[in-house]
């Protein structure tokens, strides 16, 4: 992946997210894969935690060092797939920390509409990560993979992923 297939990555993954929450109706949305799972409006607010997390390691990134031209497109390191599949993080159950479980307390069109708002102050960081260098900007993600600027956006994409698979064996598990 390019940066300039980072955009419409992002987008692509909202949209299948969305699809997967409306294969639940509003009685279902307490449905959950196994007993102590989260449930779809779980997930919402999950997700939104996460990214907002990302956002400001983004933002704490970006100034902590002096802007710096950017590295040409092709150059720009983005894609996190080989990063992931070396450290065996891709397609394996992953604990969330703390401070990204959702309370409970979140009602589902709430959480929609922070995570709508959340994903605009993620992609707000796409203009300047196109004009400065990004490739030396790294910290490491909890999971013990470190990350540069660019590739901390890609990871929100690939979390929202992973969830959508969840969403998906949930509604499998309560299919008739």
């Amino acid at each position: 992946m390019i940066f300039s297939e980072l955009e419409p990555f992002l987008d692509k993954k909202r949209r299948e997210l969305l699809e997967a929450l409306d294969a639940f109706g509003p009685e279902e949305r307490h449905l959950t894969e196994y007993e102590g799972g989260w449930n779809p409006v779980q997930i919402v607010e999950h997700l939104s935690l996460v990214e907002e997390q990302v956002i400001a390691e983004i933002g704490r990134l970006l100034n902590g060092e002096a802007v710096r031209p950017s590295e040409p497109e092709e150059r720009k390191l983005v894609d996190i797939t080989a990063l992931f599949e070396q450290k065996g993080l891709l397609g394996t159950p992953k604990k969330s920390p703390p401070s990204a479980f959702p309370s409970g307390k979140v009602a589902y069109e709430d959480g929609l509409e922070r995570l709508a708002e959340v994903r605009g102050n993620l992609k707000a960081f796409l203009p300047l990560l196109a004009a400065r260098e990004t490739n030396r900007l790294v910290s490491l993600h909890p999971l013990g993979v470190e990350l540069n600027a660019c590739q901390w956006l890609q990871f929100s994409a690939f979390h929202e992923w992973g969830h959508i698979h969840q969403l998906k064996r949930i509604r499998r598990a309560h299919s008739s």
